[in-house]
């Protein structure tokens, strides 16, 4: 991501570009509050993340990529 693409896009509002809070279904949050994987319900997460250790290992790099390019276009209103 490019700071000039971030400048433009803080100067439309005046405040920096932002995300949405992600909205969870009932079942995700009951997983959450439990400590387990949002994805698949049966392992604990790690410590950074919402996902355990085999559910983040099936992410490929053009899933990644996809992602934030998705984001990127989000943030950046393009």
């Amino acid at each position: 991501m490019n700071l000039r693409n971030i400048l433009r896009a803080q100067r439309k509002s005046g405040k920096p570009p932002t995300l949405k809070p992600r909205r969870w279904k009932p079942e995700e949050r009951e997983r959450l509050a439990q400590g387990l994987c949002v994805h698949c319900g049966e392992y604990p997460t790690q410590a950074s993340s919402y996902l355990c250790a085999g559910c983040e290992g099936e992410d490929s790099i053009e899933d990644i990529r996809s992602e934030i390019d998705h984001l990127r276009k989000r943030i950046l209103g393009k």
